[in-house]
C-alpha cells in the first residue's frame, strides 16, 4: 500500500499504483514502509518514505527522490542464432512497450506522491517551493520530486500526440523530439543524443568564452550588463546548461526573443541556488546515489560522458566549493575579474 506521508494510519490506495502484478517492476519502486526523520541543523519533520530491500540511511531517504523519477532500465532481448526476424522485431517491441509502460506508471506513482505532501505544496507557485526547501520544511527528494513530476506531466499532452501518430515507431520518432518527451520516458539512445549534443554544444561555446563560474551565485550580475553583452552572457548560459534546442542558435533574437532565453536561465539558475542549498544541508554529494550525481552534473553544464563515478563526484563537489567561493558575500578581491573573464566581457 502507498501511505501518504501526512496520514497516521494505513489507508488502502487504489490496486493499480502499485499492488498489481503488472505495475511498476520492483527494482524501480520502493517497496517497504519506514518513517524517517529529515536530518539536523535544519527543522526535523517526520515523513513516511518507501524505501528498497536494503534501507538507506536517513540522509539518503532525504537527498534522494525516488528511482521512479528517472528513466527504467530498458531490457532488449538478444539476438539468438536461428531465430526469425518476425519474432526478434516483435521482442524489441515488447520490450519497447512495457519501458514505456513502466514509465508512464511511473510518473502518475509520481504525482500521487508528490500530491500528497503537506499544504499542497505540489500545486504551490515556484517562489513558495523555494522558500518551503529553506525553510527546512522540504527535502531535497521532495523538491527534486515535485520538479521532475511537473516536469514530466506538463510534456504528456504532447508524448500523447506522438504515440497516438506514431504507435509502434514512437522509439523511432522520439529521437527527433527529445524535447518534447518527458524525462522519465527516454529510452537510453535519447539519454545519449542528448548528453553528447550538450557536451558538444558546452565545446564550442567554451571556444568563444572562458569557463562560467559557479552561475546560480552571480544572477545579479547579468542584469547590471549593457544590453549587447548580457544577450551574449544568457546565450551563453543557455548554451552550457542545455537549455533550448540547437535549431534556436540561428533564431536569436531575430525571431526567439531574448526575453525567453533570459527567463529559461533565470529560472534554471534558481533552481540549481535551492538544489545546491539543498545537497549541502541534507548529507552532500557523497552520499547521492550515482544516478542522482549524474543528473545533477547534467544540469549545471558539466560534461559526464566516459567519466568515472569518482571522477563525477569530484566535479560537483568542485562546483559546490565555487558557488560558494563566489558568492556576494566571498571575500575574494578577484572575483569580479574572476566572473568578467568567465563570461567574456572585455572581449
Amino acid at each position: 500500500m502507498l501511505l501518504r506521508p501526512w496520514i497516521s494510519c494505513c489507508q488502502p490506495q487504489p490496486r493499480s499504483i502499485l499492488l498489481s502484478r503488472h505495475s511498476i517492476p520492483p527494482t524501480l519502486v520502493y517497496l517497504a514502509t519506514r518513517t524517517y526523520t529529515t536530518p539536523r541543523p535544519y527543522r526535523s519533520i517526520s515523513r513516511v518514505a518507501t524505501v528498497a530491500f536494503h534501507c538507506p540511511p536517513p540522509e539518503a531517504l532525504a537527498l534522494n527522490p525516488p528511482s521512479t523519477t528517472r528513466p527504467p532500465p530498458l531490457n532488449l532481448p538478444e539476438k539468438l542464432p536461428g531465430l526469425p526476424k518476425y519474432k526478434y522485431y516483435f521482442r524489441i517491441g515488447q520490450a519497447y512497450r512495457l519501458f514505456y509502460q513502466s514509465g508512464l506508471r511511473a510518473i502518475f506513482t509520481n504525482f500521487q506522491v508528490a500530491r500528497a505532501l503537506p499544504k499542497q505544496t505540489f500545486f504551490s507557485d515556484w517562489v513558495k517551493i523555494h522558500q518551503a526547501v529553506r525553510d527546512g520544511r522540504l527535502s531535497r527528494a521532495d523538491f527534486q520530486l515535485i520538479r521532475r513530476t511537473r516536469r514530466d506531466i506538463g510534456k504528456m499532452p504532447r508524448f500523447a500526440l506522438i504515440w497516438a501518430i506514431c504507435g509502434s515507431f514512437t522509439p523511432l520518432v522520439v529521437l527527433l523530439f527529445t524535447g518534447v518527451v518527458p524525462r522519465t520516458l527516454w529510452i537510453p539512445k535519447q539519454v545519449q543524443k542528448a548528453r553528447q549534443e550538450a557536451e558538444n554544444r558546452r565545446a564550442k561555446s567554451r571556444e568563444e568564452s572562458v569557463e562560467v563560474f559557479a552561475g546560480p551565485s552571480w544572477l545579479f550580475k547579468i542584469e547590471s550588463m549593457p544590453e549587447a553583452t548580457q544577450h551574449n552572457v544568457l546565450k551563453f548560459y543557455a548554451q552550457s546548461l542545455g537549455l533550448y534546442p540547437v535549431w534556436w542558435d540561428r533564431w536569436i533574437p531575430t525571431v526567439i526573443p531574448t526575453s525567453l532565453v533570459r527567463r529559461r536561465v533565470y529560472t534554471r539558475l534558481a533552481e540549481l541556488e535551492v538544489d545546491d542549498f539543498a545537497i549541502e544541508r541534507d548529507g552532500g554529494v557523497g552520499k547521492m546515489d550515482i544516478g542522482e550525481v549524474q543528473m545533477a552534473c547534467e544540469e549545471r553544464g558539466i560534461d559526464i560522458l566516459g567519466k568515472e563515478e569518482g571522477n563525477l563526484r569530484r566535479d560537483l563537489e568542485q562546483w559546490m566549493k565555487r558557488r560558494n567561493m563566489l558568492l556576494p558575500e566571498a571575500k575574494d578581491a578577484n572575483a569580479d575579474v574572476k566572473i568578467k573573464d568567465s563570461i567574456g566581457i572585455g572581449k
